[in-house]
């Protein structure tokens, strides 16, 4: 290098990033869509990372269910994000919760009703039952999961965010400092990439974040993909590639390669381990849906309803302000009220607590006599029926094609019996059916791969390959014991039991 000269940091960002990484193990960026049509797609829009970063966003702001957070998430889109994209984002600036966000004597009223959606499917699911046919791989499974509180994780991880998200992934590591079994970690949406070629997985990327004392922040890419490798004898075998970069992240989304020991935690990690002869990712996407558009990986359960939850949010607060507006009102006569011995002026009553005392005759300080009616009570008549009913048209459109209005107690008559009750619940359990096929398969495939990391992991080998691992989940909607004896009782007198 000649003298003088100045080193410098190449930089780019988190899309260039995987871009590099998928031509790096694909040579080629495979897409199921035109990119002439993707490009008309998106004709009117500056920067799509940032807008699905954007819905990401909002998407979580729904689920949260958080008044203060929609307000606060929808003033800084109002104000940054949809100048950003005005065109792209015009009928999202028109929303209830943007336009009120620019007022501030307003109640706003949030429904909580995305978030019982969710929190209601993930329940009705219930919790799955491993088995492996082995027992002593079976009591090892039992054991691992138990370690990782896997109930918990499923229930307020994995299933909530994959359905409102609409991507996440498994990820498994060990750390015998830690733990004897391996840990699964759960990663959410916007730390995990998928790279895939012709429909077939070829790498997961997870990201970490860090931040050091002086207010540094870091980001640490971890790559897993399965790759050709050739050992010491010259056989070459098909095994998993771990590879991890550290990067500084800029205030601008740059992204400046760093060296691993620029952490002090990070310093004795292994940039690069092959695992050879060994055909798994040691993780797996969690996705229930996929989108058609291909903006994502994964579609959330909220795709194509978030116009409603904000008009339901619109009419509650409506709702809301008109009662407090219907409120009664009370005009005081100012001779009546008690005064300020220091400035003279009447006090103004409680809001609540309002009591009062007349004395007949009572007179003025002008000596003229005071009225014999000193408050006025006026109450404006509203109509409330129309915004209930209107409110109840809303929320049966927002479950539409989701869940039943039975499972979220919404007119279910006391008297239904077990099969009319499952009749109102079909939407729910067709919701439910599929999303456990899914659920089924990733954890199959995570129930077998931690017990490949848990033999790796004690071993260092792998003696059993694949494990078949199955899961059982608990039916919904079952049959009442009378509905069952009938069933029963009926085959028998026709003799086909």
């Amino acid at each position: 290098m000649a003298s003088g000269a100045k080193t410098t940091k190449q930089t780019l960002t988190h899309k260039e990033y995987i871009r590099l990484k998928t031509l790096g193990i694909t040579g080629l960026i495979d897409s199921s869509i035109d990119p002439i049509v993707r490009a008309n797609r998106y004709l009117f829009v500056n920067d799509i990372n940032e807008v699905k970063k954007q819905r990401l966003e909002e998407y979580i702001m729904w689920y949260l269910g958080d008044s203060d957070r929609l307000k606060n998430f929808f003033t800084r889109a109002n104000a940054i994000s949809y100048n950003t994209d005005p065109l792209y984002n015009e009928n999202k600036k028109s929303y209830f919760w943007a336009v009120s966000s620019t007022e501030h004597d307003i109640k706003r009223t949030h429904s909580g009703h995305p978030r019982n959606i969710v929190d209601t499917l993930v329940y009705i699911m219930s919790i799955p039952t491993f088995s492996v046919s082995d027992e002593e791989s079976n009591n090892n499974l039992q054991k691992i999961l138990k370690a990782n509180k896997f109930k918990q994780q499923i229930t307020q991880k994995s299933r909530p965010m994959t359905l409102v998200e609409g991507r996440g992934a498994w990820k498994i590591n060990w750390d015998t400092n830690l733990s004897d079994y391996p840990i699964l970690l759960y990663y959410r949406a916007d730390r995990v990439d998928f790279i895939y070629q012709s429909n077939q997985l070829r790498a997961i990327i997870y990201k970490d974040f860090y931040q050091d004392k002086e207010g540094k922040n870091y980001v640490l890419y971890e790559t897993r993909r399965l790759g050709d490798y050739t050992d010491d004898t010259g056989a070459t075998t098909t095994s998993l590639y771990i590879e991890k970069e550290l990067y500084e992240e800029t205030q601008s989304d740059q992204l400046i390669p760093c060296k691993l020991d620029s952490l002090p935690q990070l310093k004795d990690i292994t940039p690069q381990l092959v695992i050879s002869n060994f055909k798994h990712f040691l993780g797996y996407p969690s996705i229930f849906y996929s989108d058609v558009s291909e903006e994502f990986y994964g579609r959330s359960i909220f795709t194509g309803k978030t116009d409603l939850f904000d008009d339901l949010d619109q009419c509650f607060s409506q709702g809301s302000n008109a009662v407090r507006r219907s409120t009664i009102h009370e005009y005081f006569n100012a001779l009546y009220l008690e005064t300020d011995p220091n400035t003279g002026l009447p006090i103004q009553p409680d809001a609540f607590d309002r009591k009062y005392i007349k004395f007949a005759g009572a007179t003025g300080a002008d000596g003229s006599m005071a009225g014999t009616t000193p408050v006025q009570v006026v109450q404006p008549q509203l109509n409330f029926v129309q915004y209930n009913e209107e409110e109840r048209n809303l929320l049966l459109n927002v479950i539409s094609g989701i869940i039943s209005p039975a499972t979220l107690g919404i007119d279910v008559a006391k008297k239904d019996n077990a099969e009319s009750q499952r009749e109102k619940e079909k939407v729910t359990i067709f919701t439910r059916n599929n999303l456990l096929d899914e659920e089924e398969d990733i954890n199959v495939h995570i129930g077998s791969e931690l017990l490949v990391a848990y033999e790796l992991m004690h071993s260092g080998k792998i003696t059993c390959p694949e494990y078949e691992v199955s899961v059982q989940y608990a039916e919904f909607a079952n049959d009442s014991f009378e509905k069952r004896l009938e069933t029963v009782l009926t085959g028998w007198q026709t003799e086909v039991i």
